[in-house]
């Protein structure tokens, strides 16, 4: 469990580390767009490029967010041991899971349905 732990706060520090750099604020919530504007001129094609940019950064600070969201779920069970337990059906969520995926909530089983 301590691997799994320091793998997620590892993976926390890098993905609070893009965000920082992607957005105007140093908290996230996942429902406010955060993402940072880049001026590049004041042509047709310059504006064009920026609208575009920040939509692909929108896209992306949603993701971070909802990653970020999950892996401080998944400290919050390992806290209150109940990390490793599928919250669909209650039983043991595989450790090679686990391992791949420390955010993973649900076994492969539920995953499928």
């Amino acid at each position: 469990m301590d691997e799994i732990k320091q793998k997620l706060l590892t993976n926390k520090e890098n993905i609070i580390s893009q965000l920082k750099s992607a957005t105007r604020e140093t908290s996230f919530d996942k429902d406010k767009v955060q993402t940072k504007w880049q001026n590049l001129g004041s042509k047709d094609e310059d504006n064009a490029v920026e609208v575009a940019d920040f939509q692909d950064n929108i896209s992306l600070e949603k993701n971070l967010e909802i990653s970020l969201e999950k892996i401080e779920k998944s400290l919050k069970r390992l806290e209150d041991g109940t990390y490793g337990q599928c919250e669909k059906c209650g039983q043991a969520i595989e450790e090679a899971r686990l391992k791949a995926y420390p955010e993973a909530s649900v076994c492969l089983h539920c995953t499928a349905k």
